[in-house]
């Protein structure tokens, strides 16, 4: 294999362009950017500053990376955006570097960002998430592995999706969305489990029924967060996703959302 680079490219400074990397007319590479093996990035594509992009990935038309970010902080410090292997980006998609001094916004490996996604700087994306069109993430969001976030609709900045979570189309996640579950709406309701999810990354009955136990003392039982919180702990100490939903809840730092339709406000 070898390296195909259009004669209408451009590529200026430090670029590393592995075996079989192709790049596509009129795109723009400028800075300290390595390119993975296997990578296609598309025409028009623009990628800018500090970046590292994996192996195996598709880079469709139009899509800019390394962008400085869309925050009035930001003073030219040196920051970067790194990218794993085996993405899809789709057109228009818009991924920004970091800020604060040696800062990076992280796209796993894996991921599928569907058409004019924003991930906004010091954003990390994980292993296995898949983005619907127009889904606009702020700054500082972290959305967890296999979590699926529909389209048109706003994460604030510092707020979270959990593993293998899904997010309903147009809501509006100003707080956590918690692992496992679904989470639909305006003004966001914590639905149910994310069964289909759940079973496609192989979840037995037994897993799906302590996670279902977890949702019903959480969602509707009277117990405040904290005491469910500790309750299921007791009864499943050593259950490694009861574990992550405890210390989701416990580090949130912007709240997790905690309406559903059995609840109600809390």
């Amino acid at each position: 294999m070898r390296v195909k680079v259009h004669p209408t490219a451009v590529l200026e400074g430090e670029i590393t362009l592995e075996d079989g990397v192709e790049i596509g007319p009129y795109s723009y590479l400028s800075g300290d950017i390595v390119v993975g093996e296997g990578t296609k990035i598309d025409a028009y594509v623009r990628i800018d500053g500090r970046v590292r992009i994996g192996r195996n990935n598709r880079i469709h038309h139009s899509v800019s990376i390394g962008q400085p970010p869309q925050d009035v902080s930001y003073g030219g410090e040196e920051t970067e955006v790194i990218i794993g292997d085996d993405n899809v980006i789709r057109e228009f998609v818009t991924v920004h570097r970091a800020t604060g001094e040696g800062s990076k916004t992280v796209i796993g490996s894996g991921t599928y960002l569907m058409a004019y996604v924003h991930v906004a700087h010091n954003c990390v994306i994980g292993d296995g998430v898949i983005v619907a069109n127009a889904a606009q993430f702020a700054g500082h969001v972290v959305v967890e592995r296999r979590a699926f976030v529909s389209g048109v609709l706003g994460v604030h900045q510092w707020a979270r999706v959990g593993e293998l979570a899904m997010v309903g189309g147009m809501t509006r996640l100003s707080r956590d969305a918690p692992p496992y579950f679904m989470t639909v709406g305006y003004d966001p309701l914590v639905v149910g489990l994310n069964l289909v999810g759940l079973r496609r990354a192989g979840f037995t009955k037994e897993e799906i029924g302590i996670l279902k136990e977890a949702y019903d003392t959480l969602y509707r039982s009277p117990l405040p967060v904290d005491e469910a919180l500790e309750s299921l702990m007791e009864r499943y100490p050593n259950n490694p996703h009861i574990k992550h939903l405890y210390d989701f809840f416990k580090s949130t730092r912007r709240g997790v959302i905690m309406k559903s339709p059995a609840k109600g406000a809390t």
